[in-house]
């Protein structure tokens, strides 16, 4: 019998995880949908933005605590029960309609969406040999993007007021458990839980802190709020959610142009360049508004997920420049963790201040953070020159904000070994397959 090919063994492994990610990403992609159910029913924009910042706040609590839920059941357990949680939960959403108990459920929404995540990337970091783990982490990303976007797209034909956005939000959740409950799926355990070292971080690199707590405050709350913000300007349902997926595609699509160019050349440079980039695509868009030209404004919006979700990519990539291999990956999930606190802030900020101004007013927002933040890079640039030309230049590599297992993918720095325990029994496993007679 011919020896089995160890990529084909490879990917037969990977592929139940990555199929998982992919049906839930589609129900993700729906649930985004929900501030444009949320207003139908008559909340304000102010209550729309607190239930995003409930959600956030749990996925950012999930992110340090849910390491200690998975470790004494294991993890194909725990994925069913983060699974099984969250397709509840989502259909509970059509039973409430108070904003305390929605908010509830939207913290139990975003803990499980970190739980999940946890666990689908540390079976991956096993799963992977170190030497691919570049091209299934792309692989990871544009899954995680495009499904995304689907689930987006079947909100088109929708009634968003009615049950069923929940429903098959749910069935895709469920269906999500099919692969990991009902395939022999091998993982270790989850690495040990981080924690949030933000003064070591600013130490490190402050205007990376600020390029991640920035995107947060703005990009999550875009999120948020352009399907209120469409609304209100007039568009019908079918082009609101084209515009969400244009800031889906553009966040997904623009950080790997980006992040080459940044390769090119001072990454703090590249960063002042985004801050100024959102700056102007955002006033660009408070103009744009009253002109009423889509495509116009399906490019704008491109442009602008793209621009600050970049920032985020960016700005681990500076603070890796100017960090040892050691402190990486507790570096970057720092970043990841002050990612998440600007996302819990900033929906209900942009909220309020839409709410009470006009629905260009987040857009103002976006540009007072973003000049603030440029104006503080470029004093950063002046501040330190010395310790600039002493920073190493690593490849660039774009990171999904999902948990931080996702940052112990990679050894980003070339010093960094060559196998892991895990990629060792990985390769005795395959060996053990790819037995004739077996």
């Amino acid at each position: 019998m011919r020896p089995a090919n160890p990529n084909a063994l490879l990917a037969r492994r990977v592929a139940p995880p990555l199929l998982s990610t992919a049906l839930s990403s589609i129900a993700t992609g729906l649930m985004t949908l929900l501030p444009l159910r949320f207003s139908a029913a008559g909340m304000s924009q102010s209550t729309i933005g607190l239930l995003a910042t409930a959600e956030a706040a749990g996925f950012m609590l999930g992110c340090l605590q849910v390491h200690r839920l998975i470790a004494p059941v294991g993890q194909v357990r725990a994925y069913s029960a983060f699974a099984a949680m969250k397709a509840a939960i989502i259909l509970l959403i059509f039973f409430c309609s108070a904003a305390l108990p929605l908010s509830v459920l939207r913290f139990l929404l975003g803990f499980n969406a970190a739980g999940l995540a946890v666990i689908v990337e540390s079976w991956l970091n096993a799963l992977v040999p170190n030497h691919q783990r570049s091209r299934v982490l792309t692989l990871y990303l544009l899954v995680l993007g495009m499904f995304y976007g689907v689930g987006q797209l079947m909100g088109s034909y929708l009634n968003l007021a009615g049950p069923e956005l929940l429903i098959i939000a749910s069935i895709m959740t469920a269906l999500a458990l099919v692969p990991v409950a009902a395939i022999d799926v091998v993982g270790p355990p989850p690495n040990p839980p981080v924690k949030m070292q933000i003064g070591q971080a600013l130490r490190t690199s402050p205007a990376s802190v600020m390029a991640c707590l920035l995107t947060g405050l703005i990009g999550t709350a875009f999120t948020t709020l352009a399907p209120l913000y469409s609304q209100q300007i007039g568009l019908s349902q079918d082009r609101i959610i084209i515009l969400m997926v244009c800031i889906s595609v553009g966040g997904l699509l623009l950080q790997w142009p980006i992040g080459f160019l940044s390769d090119k050349v001072d990454r703090l440079h590249a960063l002042i360049g985004l801050g100024v980039l959102v700056s102007l695509t955002a006033a660009t868009i408070c103009l744009g508004s009253s002109i009423h030209n889509f495509l116009f404004l399906a490019l704008l919006f491109v442009s602008f997920g793209g621009f600050v979700e970049s920032l985020y990519a960016v700005g681990v990539a500076h603070a890796n420049d100017r960090a040892v291999s050691a402190d990486y990956i507790a570096l970057s999930s720092t970043l990841l963790l002050v990612w998440a606190l600007g996302g819990a802030i900033g929906p209900t900020l942009g909220a309020v201040i839409m709410q009470y101004t006009y629905p260009s007013g987040f857009f103002v927002y976006a540009i007072v953070l973003a000049v603030s933040f440029t104006l503080f890079s470029v004093w950063r640039l002046r501040r330190r020159p010395q310790e600039r030309s002493e920073e190493t230049h690593e490849d660039f590599l774009a990171y999904p904000q999902t948990s931080p297992e996702i940052y112990s993918w990679l050894p980003y720095h070339p010093d960094a070994p060559e196998s892991s325990p895990t990629e060792s029994a990985l390769k005795a496993s395959v060996t053990d397959e790819a037995q004739p007679g077996q």
